[in-house]
């Protein structure tokens, strides 16, 4: 009985050596940058723009509530009249 279990174990990891070994080492690595680039990762420490872009999406969408809040008041005040 313990020679087939340590040959399913055995034959498991083979078999997931090479599901492995077929797969790439990481899909989250990292890019090459291509020759001549200059790396501007300063920029978003000095300026962060990404937080920028939240902040603007978020106020934008205040403003579009406001003004879709206001025509929908006019609307209904010209209906009650």
């Amino acid at each position: 009985m313990l020679a087939i279990a340590n040959w399913i174990i055995e034959n498991l990891g083979f078999l997931l050596t090479l599901i492995f070994a077929v797969l790439p080492n990481s899909p989250f690595s990292t890019p090459a940058s291509p020759p001549g680039s200059i790396n501007l990762g300063w920029i978003t420490w000095v300026f962060d723009f990404p937080t920028w872009i939240k902040h603007m999406a978020i106020l934008l969408t205040a403003i579009y509530t406001w003004y879709g809040i206001r025509v929908l008041a006019r609307w209904a005040k010209v209906a009650r009249d």
